[in-house]
Formats: structure tokens, sequence, C-alpha cells
């Protein structure tokens, strides 16, 4: 007959080791899968807040326009806009004018702060406001609200007077707007040159 021994006290612990090991993985996993969430949530946050205020921007790029176009006398908020009257080097209400052959600052041949920083008065800029009616051509338009939690885009309007030859005087409008996110920090610049 033949006798078997076995060795029950040496295997004491080995399983409680190994499903220890399989805990301290499986923790790290989940502790890596939470904070990729978590990042990819604020990821997404920052991008909707940065659309947001790119549409809040092209709204007001649109609201200049009007602001620009608007032909109807019997309309004065804003003033409509003709040729380069009221304009100044100093952007007074955020109409800006250097004259025939000056550049703005940070342009090609004048180089410097980009405009927004460098000659931007305590008069200017122009504010977006919700609700304010345009008339061009017997059309109305009337700017829309804005998306909740989002501060006005304020914009700044330069005047460029053109004469080509054997034509007459043409103007064209160089539309600047900065709009803010509800993030702080977040923002957006749009420029456009614009002919009515």
């Amino acid at each position: 007959m033949i006798s078997t021994v076995s060795f029950p006290n040496k295997q004491i612990g080995a399983t409680f080791v190994t499903g220890l090991i399989f805990l301290v993985v499986l923790t790290l996993f989940g502790i890596t899968a939470m904070k990729t969430a978590g990042m990819e949530e604020r990821m997404s946050g920052n991008l909707r807040d940065r659309n947001l205020a790119l549409q809040a921007a092209e709204m007001t790029l649109r609201y200049a326009e009007q602001h620009i176009r608007d032909n109807d006398p019997t309309t004065n908020t804003p003033n409509p806009i003709e040729g380069v009257i009221g304009f100044d080097t100093v952007c007074t209400n955020g109409f800006c004018y250097y004259g025939a052959g000056i550049s703005a600052p940070g342009e090609p041949g004048n180089p410097g702060d980009p405009a927004w920083v460098t000659y931007c008065t305590p008069d200017c800029p122009i504010s977006y406001v919700a609700g304010t009616v345009f008339n061009v051509d017997s059309v109305s338009y009337t700017a829309p609200a804005l998306p909740t939690g989002l501060p006005a885009p304020t914009y700044i309007i330069e005047g460029i007077r053109k004469t080509p030859p054997g034509n007459s005087v043409r103007y064209y409008y160089r539309i600047t707007v900065r709009a803010l996110g509800a993030k702080q920090g977040t923002e957006v610049q749009l420029q456009e040159i614009f002919r009515p």
C-alpha cells in the first residue's frame, strides 16, 4: 500500500496573496479609467465653451455688418455708417481710421502689438446688444439673444478708404470681434473685411 503525504501548511496564504495582487491591478485600472473619463469630460466642456464663444463672435460679425449697412434714417441706435465720418486714430466709439497709406498697429509695415491691445481707448469697443433692430432696404433685422451665461461680445470697425484708378472712392470696413466664453480664459477673436 502506497501512502501519500500532503503538506497543507505550506499552501496556506498563496491564494490570499494572488487575490491581493489581482485586486491591486483592478484598482489601478479603475483609477486610470476614472482619470481618463474626468479629463475627457473637461475637454468636452472646454470645447463646448469655445464653440459657444465662436458662435457669439459669428453673430457679432453679422451684427456689425448690419450696423454698417443700416441706411434707415429713422433708426439711430447704433448710428448708421457713411464713409469714414466719425472715425479717428484713437478709435473713439469703436470707429478707427488711420488715413491714406497708414497701416494699423500689428500690420505689415507697422509692427507692434495686436490692434485690440494697442489703440483701443476707454470709449471703445462697441458692444453687442441683443434685440437691436436694424433696417436695411426696408427689411428689419433683430439681433438674437446670446446663449445663457455668455458676456456680450464687443467689436471695433476700421474704416478703409480706397480710390481705384479711374473710379470713385470706395469704402471698406475691417471688423474685429472679441467674444468670451462662460469660463474664464475662453476667448475668440474674428476679423473680416466688409464692403456694403
